[in-house]
C-alpha cells in the first residue's frame, strides 16, 4: 500500500487544560490546534458575529473612489459593463455586483463573461472592442483583472475607465486602472484571503451603505448565499472574515430566494435547511461550474438571473445534463491516466498531454491526479493552434513558482499556489517548456516528502464517541479549507467482522471492540483484502450523523487503517 505519514497533532499542554476545566479535551484539543489561546479567539471562531467580525469596506484605499465613480456613472445614466469570470467564483461575483446595481437604481448595466474555450481567462482585446462598441464608459471586472496590464492600457485607449475587484496574486507590473480593489495588494485590507465574490460583496457593501435604500442590511444579507456559494467553491480558507461570511451565507442559502439557486438545489437532490459545504463542493458548485467547463458560462448566470420557476427547472436539468457528461468525461481519462501511471509514479511532476481535451475539464482531472498520486500535476490540452494547461499541486509546495520560472515560454499564466492556468506563446516549444519545468520542479521537490499525509487532530478512545462530541463538533462549522472536518486516532482496536454493504459492494463495514461499527466508504479490493477478523487495527476516522428511514445514529466514517504495531 502507499507509503502514508499519520502525523498527530502536538497534545496540548497541560496549564492550556487548566485554564478551560469547563471544555471538553477533545474539543478544547481541536481548539488548541487551531491557535485559539484565549477566550476572546475561542468566542470569535465559535461564535462569529456578523454585526461585530465583519470588516469595514473602505478599509480599501481605493474604495472611496471606486463608489464615486459608479455612483457617478449611475447618475449621468452611463453605460456599466461588468466583467466576469467563467466559473462559480466569477458568475457569483457577478451576479452581486450586478443586482446590486440594478438595486441602486441603474438600467444601464451589460455583463460579459468570456468563452473558457475561445477567449481564456481574464480580460481580451476582442472583448474591450465588443464593449466599446456598446458604448461602455465603465468597465467593472469581478475575479479576474489584476493580470491584464496591457488590456487596460488598451481599455484606456478606448476610453473606458476600468476598476478592478479581483483576489488574485498582484504580478509584478499592476495594471494602472481607475481603481484596484484587491486584499492581495500589501497593505490595502487586513484579510488577504477574501474570494472574488467576497471583493465584489464588499463593493456591494460600501456602495449599499452609502446609497438611499431602504432596508440596507436585509438586501446585504441577501446576498450572502452567493457569496458563501463563490467562497467554498473556490476553495477559499474558512477563517477570519471568510468564516463569517460563509457560516451567514448558508442561513441564508438554506432558505434561499433565489429560484434558480432552489432549483438546482432540488435537481441535486439536496433539501433546504440541510446544505452544508460539503453540499456546495461536490453537489452545487460542480453543477453551476460545469457551464463555464463545457458549455458557457451564461447560462449559469441565466440560472441565477431568472425570475420563473419554469426556466429556473429548465436550466438546472441543463446543467445537471451537462455535468453528467463532464463527469463521464473526467472519470473515463482519469481512469486512462491511472492504468498509465500504475500504482507508483516514476515522475515527482506529473505532466500528461491530451489532444484537444476541453481546458474546462483540464484543472479537474489534475485535481483528481494530483490527490491520488500525491504530486503536483499539469494536464496540457493539445489544440490545433494553440496549447493550454491547468495544474493543481499538494500541500505546501507552490506551482505557481514553477510557472514563474518557466514565464519566458508562456503567453499568459495565473491562479493561486495550489491551482493555476497557462497558455504556451509557441506550441513547437512544449517540448523545452517541459523538459525545464521538470528540471526545476526536480531541485524543489527532491528534498520534499510526497507522502500522503493525514494531520490527526487527537488520539481518542471509543468510549469518547458520544452525541456530546458531536454536539459541540458541529460549533466548528463551517468546515472547508484550513478548517477542514477533524480526524481522529483510535488505536489497538480488535476486528470482529467485516462486511461488504452497498449496492455495488464498494463499501466496507467493519465490526470492533463491542460490537461498534465502522463505515470504510468506497474501500478498494488491496484494502478489503488487507484486513482480517481477529486482528488488531488503528483506523482514523471522521465523526458524523447518518440519518436513514428516519433515525439518526452516530456515524465513524474510516478515512485510513493499518494494522497496529
Amino acid at each position: 500500500m502507499q507509503n502514508k505519514v499519520w502525523q498527530v497533532a502536538p497534545k496540548m499542554p497541560s496549564d492550556f487544560k487548566n485554564k478551560f476545566p469547563e471544555i471538553n479535551p477533545i474539543i478544547l484539543q481541536l481548539l488548541y490546534n487551531r491557535g485559539l489561546d484565549t477566550q476572546e479567539k475561542i468566542d470569535k471562531f465559535l461564535l462569529p458575529d456578523y454585526s461585530q467580525d465583519i470588516y469595514d469596506p473602505f478599509l480599501f484605499p481605493d474604495m472611496e473612489k471606486v463608489v464615486k465613480r459608479i455612483f457617478q456613472a449611475i447618475k449621468n445614466k452611463e453605460k456599466i459593463t461588468i466583467y466576469g469570470d467563467y466559473d462559480v467564483d466569477g458568475v457569483t461575483s457577478t451576479f452581486v455586483l450586478l443586482k446590486t446595481f440594478r438595486k441602486l437604481g441603474t438600467e444601464f448595466v451589460d455583463v460579459y463573461l468570456p468563452d473558457r474555450e475561445k477567449e481564456g481567462y481574464g480580460l481580451n482585446k476582442n472583448a474591450l472592442d465588443i464593449i466599446s462598441k456598446s458604448g461602455c464608459k465603465l468597465l467593472v471586472t469581478c475575479d479576474c483583472g489584476i493580470s491584464n496590464f496591457d488590456e487596460v492600457e488598451y481599455a484606456k485607449k478606448l476610453k473606458i475607465d476600468v476598476i478592478i475587484t479581483d483576489h488574485h496574486v498582484v504580478p509584478e507590473r499592476i495594471p494602472q486602472a481607475y481603481a484596484i480593489i484587491n486584499p492581495q495588494i500589501e497593505g490595502s485590507y487586513p484579510f488577504k484571503y477574501l474570494a472574488g465574490v467576497g471583493v465584489a460583496f464588499k463593493v456591494a457593501q460600501a456602495l449599499i451603505k452609502k446609497s438611499s435604500l431602504e432596508n440596507k442590511e436585509a438586501f446585504e444579507k441577501w446576498l450572502l448565499d452567493l457569496v458563501a456559494l463563490g467562497t467554498v467553491t473556490d476553495s477559499m480558507p474558512l477563517l477570519d472574515e471568510n468564516r463569517v461570511l460563509t457560516k451567514y451565507g448558508l442561513i441564508v442559502l438554506n432558505k434561499t430566494t433565489n429560484l434558480g439557486l432552489r432549483a438546482l438545489i432540488n435537481e441535486a437532490k439536496l433539501k433546504l435547511g440541510e446544505i452544508n459545504t460539503w453540499n456546495i463542493s461536490y453537489q452545487i458548485g460542480p453543477r453551476i461550474n460545469s457551464a463555464g467547463r463545457i458549455d458557457h458560462a451564461n447560462t449559469a448566470l441565466k440560472l441565477l438571473l431568472t425570475e420563473t420557476a419554469s426556466q429556473a427547472r429548465q436550466i438546472s436539468q441543463q446543467l445537471n445534463k451537462i455535468n453528467s457528461q463532464r463527469q463521464k468525461l473526467v472519470d473515463n481519462i482519469v481512469r486512462s491516466v491511472r492504468e498509465e501511471i500504475g500504482s507508483e509514479p516514476k515522475e515527482l511532476l506529473i505532466i500528461r498531454e491530451i489532444k484537444d481535451l476541453p481546458v474546462g475539464i483540464a484543472g479537474l482531472i489534475a485535481g483528481k491526479i494530483a490527490a491520488i498520486y500525491n504530486r503536483p500535476t499539469f494536464i496540457i490540452s493539445l489544440r490545433e493552434n494553440d496549447v493550454l494547461g491547468s495544474g493543481r499541486s499538494v500541500k505546501d509546495f507552490n506551482l505557481l513558482s514553477l510557472l514563474d520560472a518557466t514565464k519566458k515560454y508562456l503567453l499568459r499564466y495565473g491562479g493561486h499556489a495550489a491551482a493555476c492556468g497557462f497558455t504556451l506563446k509557441n506550441k513547437n516549444s512544449l517540448d523545452q517548456f517541459k523538459i525545464n519545468l521538470k528540471k526545476i520542479a526536480q531541485k524543489k521537490l527532491i528534498s520534499f516528502d510526497l507522502r500522503k499525509k493525514y494531520f490527526i487532530e487527537a488520539e481518542v478512545n471509543l468510549e469518547d464517541i458520544n452525541w456530546d462530541l458531536e454536539e459541540n463538533l458541529q460549533k466548528f462549522e463551517p468546515f472547508g479549507q484550513s478548517n477542514e472536518m477533524p480526524l481522529f486516532l483510535i488505536k489497538n482496536l480488535k476486528v470482529e467482522n467485516l462486511q461488504i454493504v452497498g449496492s455495488d459492494n464498494q463499501h466496507l463495514q467493519i465490526f470492533v471492540d463491542g460490537g461498534k461499527k465502522l463505515i470504510y466508504f468506497f474501500a478498494d479490493k488491496e484494502q478489503k483484502n488487507f484486513l482480517r477478523v481477529g486482528e488488531k487495527i488503528d483506523v482514523i476516522f471522521e465523526l458524523g450523523v447518518n440519518e436513514w428511514n428516519g433515525t439518526k445514529e452516530l456515524q465513524m466514517k474510516v478515512i485510513d487503517v493499518r494494522k497496529h504495531e
